[in-house]
């Protein structure tokens, strides 16, 4: 026998040793598994449908017996699962996952019908409370009953199925969430009654209002089961209450809220008082009895005033700084009525002059020299220089809602009660806040567009709140940009006005304070156009600043626009159809508007083509002798497609001339009015009519001798100045000759 087979041997016997010695105790454990498996197997079905809707459960009954026998014999499998070989074991305890499922379900199946128990238990002691009319008592259960049904309620909806979980929870949830509705607003407002009474007892009178207001509110909104005797409690609390002011806030510099921590039923003027001189002229109480809307004297810009009311004090600085201005600055001030004003004069030398100072009606003096005053116009009133000879005043708006409108305050100083010397303010404009409202044909009064805002002419001030609002120029939809650009002073406006919300503009009327023209150079120098010679041509010109110029041609096509700088100038370049007429029109308009009517603006004639001679005629007497000769020039017509568009007619300075050279060089140059030379218009152009010669000098200037004294033979027309269309001289065509003369 050799190695391999005596090992193969040895392994045969020890596999079979090891067979004999387990193969009694696995016999035993699988004649007993299959039956507890049995067992696990009934007992998990039973529990199965004790703990479903869809079998023997109800919702209130706990199957702890069938709960019990499937544990059991889980239990037991498991014991005798654990003998077996480890193949063995996972196929059993694989066999086990639907038992254990089932054990775990009733679990929350029993610990649902417990806490529903619980709820119950809890529910019947609110109730209870609530018999027994025990407001203290149902308070107390009814925050027992809240903290054991959100505990609770947790455990409810672990109950696997929903049919079954909607059984258990509509035993116990349902009643008791409706008990808790039913409760919890009195028993809110009667918490918050006895802490508002605890904190008025601790002196938190913040603290106590607030919890009165809240719960007023609850009772206002809502029906309550003890609704009349909850009230009662409040008000006894409330009346309890020292009033006191809440808040404050400035409306505007002759206007207070004040928010009080409870309602009153009545205000008078004398119960308030305010410190620097700041008066109180009346007081209103708003429908609720929370509020107090104060009128007061103009309040000075970062004083800081304190309203007293009641024991109780409210404190304010006044926002904003006065603004200085100079005697004799002729700066138009642009204001509003909430702004305060410092104007100051000084007559040097003259420190105890008296001066007269004139108040205009709508303005109110505040202070002079640091003294405080309450001066409202029209007043005249004389005062004392300082030492220096100066005065100083502040003033403001008289009514912060009217405007004040081109007004001028005087300083006079008197001699002998008469006015020695008189310094004058700015003109003074006071603009009032618009109000919610329509806006009807109102005619703008000034723009400040850094500030985005406009003026009508009533003094109201208009503000443009950015892109939420809505603006049209003459009906058309503008961005707030182009409304900007196309707003002028005496356009006519038209909207709705919101001061807290989304307004509408829109420019109804515009008013074209500045005309379209073009430049000078333009002008017609004749009576039928514009002429040049070109193919292009730049316009210019001013107009409307930031508005529009549109341009128009012939039978009006439209070519182009172009925008109107902000100091009024534009510039537009367009080509020019040669040897032809070209009719312009050209409209000035609000930018941003639909393309006007061609024809509704300037029309501006262009004339193309060149002014030349085109040919001259014969003389009378062919003799070659250009003396007491008259000769007649015909201007070259504009043509274009072999018909004649339009002729130059010439004009003739008095000093034009034309120079003629023969064939050997002699050049006489003939001045008009000169020596009897004489030059005229001509229906189609122009004649020359050449003076006789004297004492065998001939009528022109010689310019340069040829080889034989006098002119003979052609004529060469080399120059022809002084002849003109009044925009530029006529050319000379090349070889214009002079043969028969």
């Amino acid at each position: 026998m050799n190695n391999k087979t005596k090992k193969i041997a040895v392994a045969t016997a020890v596999a079979a040793s090891a067979i004999v010695s387990i193969a009694p105790h696995q016999a035993d454990a699988a004649s007993n598994i299959d039956q507890l498996m049995t067992n696990v197997q009934n007992s998990s079905t039973v529990l199965k449908w004790a703990i479903s809707i869809e079998g023997s459960a109800d919702g209130v009954t706990q199957p702890w017996s069938q709960f019990n026998e499937a544990k059991a014999a889980i239990a037991n499998a498991e014991k005798e699962i654990k003998k077996l070989s480890f193949s063995e074991q996972l196929k059993y305890d694989l066999r086990l996952t639907e038992a254990k499922t089932q054990l775990k379900r009733a679990q929350g199946y029993l610990d649902a019908i417990t806490a529903s128990t619980k709820i119950n238990d809890k529910t019947i002691a609110l109730s209870a409370a609530v018999s027994a009319n025990n407001l203290d008592l149902v308070e107390k259960t009814y925050h027992e009953m809240t903290a054991e049904f959100r505990k609770q309620t947790i455990l409810l909806d672990r109950v696997y199925g929903q049919s079954t979980r909607d059984r258990i929870r509509n035993v116990v949830k349902g009643p008791a969430e409706k008990l808790i509705n039913e409760l919890k607003n009195d028993v809110t407002v009667h918490m918050k009654t006895k802490g508002a009474a605890e904190d008025i007892r601790l002196s938190r009178q913040a603290e106590a209002a607030r919890k009165i207001y809240e719960a007023q509110a609850i009772l206002d909104a809502n029906a309550l089961k003890w609704e009349s005797r909850l009230q009662s409690s409040l008000t006894s609390v409330t009346n309890a209450l020292p009033i006191e002011i809440s808040s404050i806030s400035r409306i505007d510099n002759t206007t207070l809220n004040l928010k009080l921590n409870r309602a009153i039923s009545s205000v008078q003027i004398s119960e308030f008082t305010v410190d620097n001189s700041l008066l109180i002229t009346n007081a209103t109480l708003s429908r609720d009895g929370l509020t107090v809307t104060l009128t007061t004297s103009a309040q000075t810009p970062s004083v800081k005033y304190s309203v007293k009311y009641k024991g109780s004090t409210a404190s304010f600085i006044a926002p904003g700084t006065i603004i200085p201005i100079q005697m004799g600055n002729s700066t138009v001030q642009h204001r509003d009525t909430s702004e305060v004003l410092a104007l100051t004069g000084t007559f040097s030398g003259y420190g105890y002059s008296s001066v007269k100072i004139d108040i205009p009606a709508g303005l109110k003096v505040l202070s002079i020299n640091g003294i405080e005053n309450n001066i409202t116009g029209s007043k005249s009133v004389n005062v004392l220089p300082d030492k220096n000879g100066t005065i100083n005043i502040t003033f403001t708006a008289s009514n912060v809602n009217t405007p004040a409108l081109d007004k001028v305050i005087t300083f006079n100083r008197l001699e002998n009660n008469r006015v020695a010397d008189t310094q004058t303010s700015p003109t003074l404009n006071f603009y009032a806040p618009a109000k919610t409202g329509t806006i009807s044909n109102k005619a703008v009064r000034y723009i400040d567009n850094t500030n985005n805002y406009f003026v009508t002419s009533d003094g109201f001030k208009y503000i443009l709140k950015g892109y939420s609002d809505t603006y049209k120029n003459e009906d058309v939809a503008v961005s707030l940009d182009t409304f900007k650009a196309a707003l002028n002073i005496e356009d006519i406006v038209n909207g709705n006005y919101q001061t807290n919300s989304s307004s509408s503009f829109n420019i109804s009327v515009n008013h074209y304070s500045v005309p379209l023209l073009l430049d000078s150079q333009f002008g017609y120098k004749n009576a039928y156009g514009y002429r040049m010679l070109g193919n292009q041509l730049e316009f210019s010109g001013t107009g409307q600043p930031n508005y529009e110029v549109f341009f128009f041609k012939n039978t009006g096509a439209l070519l182009g626009k172009v925008r109107i700088g902000s100091n009024g100038t534009w510039k537009y370049k367009t080509s020019i159809e040669q040897n032809a007429i070209n009719d312009f029109y050209i409209v000035q308009q609000p930018a941003g508007k639909l393309t006007p009517a061609y024809n509704s603006g300037t029309s501006f004639r262009v004339i193309e083509g060149p002014f030349n001679i085109q040919s001259v005629g014969d003389g009378k007497t062919p003799d070659e002798d250009i003396t007491n000769e008259e000769l007649e020039f015909t201007i070259a017509p504009i043509s274009r497609a072999n018909t004649i568009v339009f002729r130059d007619n010439a004009i003739i300075s008095n000093s034009a001339y034309i120079t003629l050279k023969d064939e050997d060089g002699t050049t006489v140059q003939y001045t008009n009015n000169k020596n009897s030379n004489l030059f005229s218009k001509t229906t189609n152009g122009f004649k020359v009519k050449f003076g006789p010669n004297e004492d065998d000098k001939l009528s022109g200037e010689v310019i340069a001798v040829g080889k034989t004294p006098g002119l003979s033979g052609p004529l060469e027309v080399i120059a022809v100045e002084g002849i003109n269309n009044a925009y530029n001289n006529i050319n000379i065509i090349p070889k214009l000759l002079i043969t028969k003369y």
